[in-house]
């Protein structure tokens, strides 16, 4: 049975989680911004004869799951996810084919994937790239929209929201690119700590693609969070942007998967 985690017992999760950040990012950065006092946060932690077998997080609508030993309960875990109704779960390629099998897949789809971390930084002309404002959450949030990736599991106002959010206490930071006013492409952190960054919502406008903007507006947003010494990571999930992101330098860590609902 899961245990909801009070401000008291945060540091279990730190300390269960250690070194294997790479295989929770989100979960683990969350944890270390917000806290489970932030009302868009809950947390909870399932045991087994007094040793935690799995570590679960929801921010808004997404749900993070980590189970270090690979022995959580999944009857715990399917129970939770009744209960919470996530839009979206992520956790190792392991636990998302497991989940996948024993939940209703008329429900959801299942993607798989791989964190990847920056060993080898590839700069180039980045010149017409911008730090985004607050005016431009709007448009930023329509244009990462059109991307089924993210359109598949998240609204309009909710995705606003969290870039509002993460930009207000300095968790995240947007970088665009502009063709005659209009934000032609984009990319963004989306979660960040003292020594680690995770970079997402990498899109192009689908008219303007096959240009390079991609690797330009990620090539800034690389340079100003490596110049702050944090090392940066990101998912890829996508065959389209393997390519972008091997140019970049980025190599994979580990196997992820995601469910989304359909």
């Amino acid at each position: 049975m899961f245990k909801k985690v009070e401000k008291e017992n945060e540091r279990l999760i730190e300390d269960y989680i250690g070194d294997d950040y790479n295989k929770c990012l989100y979960l683990y950065l969350d944890l270390m911004k917000y806290g489970v006092t932030n009302e868009n946060v809950k947390s909870w932690l399932d045991f087994k004869d007094d040793e935690i077998t799995s570590v679960v997080l929801k921010y808004y609508s997404g749900m993070h799951i980590f189970s270090k030993n690979k022995n959580c309960d999944y009857d715990n875990i399917i129970n939770l996810i009744a209960e919470e109704n996530p839009s979206i779960i992520c956790a190792e390629k392991f636990l998302i084919e497991n989940l996948f099998k024993l939940l209703d897949s008329e429900e959801y789809n299942a993607t798989y994937g791989s964190v990847r971390a920056l060993n080898e930084y590839y700069e180039c002309d980045n010149s017409s790239v911008e730090r985004a404002t607050e005016s431009d959450y709007d448009e930023i949030s329509r244009l990462v929209l059109t991307d089924s990736a993210f359109g598949n599991y998240y609204t309009f106002e909710e995705l606003k929201e969290q870039i509002a959010e993460q930009n207000e206490n300095n968790y995240g930071r947007n970088f665009i690119i502009r063709e005659n006013g209009k934000i032609i492409s984009h990319a963004a952190t989306c979660a960040e700590g003292d020594k680690i960054a995770v970079i997402s919502h990498i899109i192009t406008d689908e008219s303007c693609r096959n240009q390079g903007l991609g690797t330009k507006v990620c090539s800034k947003l690389c340079n100003e969070v490596i110049s702050e010494g944090k090392t940066i990571f990101l998912t890829n999930y996508t065959n389209e942007s393997t390519a972008l992101y091997d140019k970049l330098g980025f190599k994979p860590s580990c196997e992820i998967g995601k469910l989304y609902k359909k």
